[in-house]
């Protein structure tokens, strides 16, 4: 989205609701065309005619719910990013297996906004050099217990090193790296992964909360089942700086 427009769908089904998003999106983003939508079914009208760089989409919806619409709009050609925009937390589980860029609760700060707008635009800006990276490294092999499963680089929310074990998270545990956090770190390095600690590598894509931690660094949280948090040592605070957008 560098240098072009955002193009954003809000969908939801109260118009108050609707206009005050849209609102508080076009403060905190000058540079965003918005298409609204009063439910799923005329969302997915609205995709099918046009691209759209973001879903702001309410869970709540008359007839086709949001997470059902979310299955159709991950399956389009160019499926734009989902951000779920409900008055309830209770779906966020749900919402992350679908892979949901960001889960944001009613009623939405214009801050809350704000950081979620940033967080589109940076992995908007870096997805040329992340499409070449997944495009030679699309999967990976984890071990399983005595079976190799072959995993979406995608799905991948962290690898860290304890000693000379080496896993890597995904939504619901972690599966064996077949190798050192040198050797992940030289596989997904060029498909967008960030070294932020000495013993862990993360996917700032599936980073969806930063915390303020001792000495000036951070925690990340991941959108894993349990909202796992991982370190940020303070040699690679520039870096999650720049690639997260603080």
């Amino acid at each position: 989205m560098s240098g072009a427009a955002m193009r954003a769908l809000v969908v939801d089904d109260e118009p108050l609701v609707r206009s005050e998003l849209v609102y508080a999106l076009g403060r905190v983003s000058r540079d965003i065309e918005i298409t609204e939508a009063p439910d799923a079914v005329e969302a997915l009208r609205e995709l099918a005619a046009a691209r759209f760089d973001v879903v702001f989409l309410d869970i709540n919806l008359p007839g086709l719910n949001g997470l059902e619409a979310t299955r159709v709009i991950n399956a389009l050609p160019s499926a734009p990013q989902v951000v779920f925009v409900t008055a309830h937390d209770t779906h966020a589980v749900d919402a992350f297996e679908l892979a949901a860029f960001d889960y944001v609760v009613k009623p939405v700060s214009q801050d809350r906004l704000a950081r979620t707008i940033e967080r589109l635009r940076s992995s908007q800006s870096a997805a040329p050099a992340d499409a070449l990276g997944r495009g030679t490294l699309a999967r990976v092999a984890l071990e399983d217990g005595e079976r190799t499963r072959l995993a979406k680089v995608a799905e991948i929310r962290y690898v860290q090193a304890n000693g000379h074990v080496v896993t890597a998270r995904l939504f619901d545990g972690d599966l064996r790296w077949k190798g050192s956090l040198a050797d992940a770190a030289t596989r997904l390095e060029p498909a967008g992964f960030l070294r932020v600690h000495r013993a862990y590598l993360v996917n700032p894509e599936r980073v969806v909360e930063v915390e303020p931690f001792f000495g000036g660094s951070y925690l990340l949280r991941v959108d894993d089942k349990t909202r796992s948090e991982v370190p940020v040592s303070r040699n690679y605070l520039p870096a999650v700086r720049k690639a997260l957008g603080l």
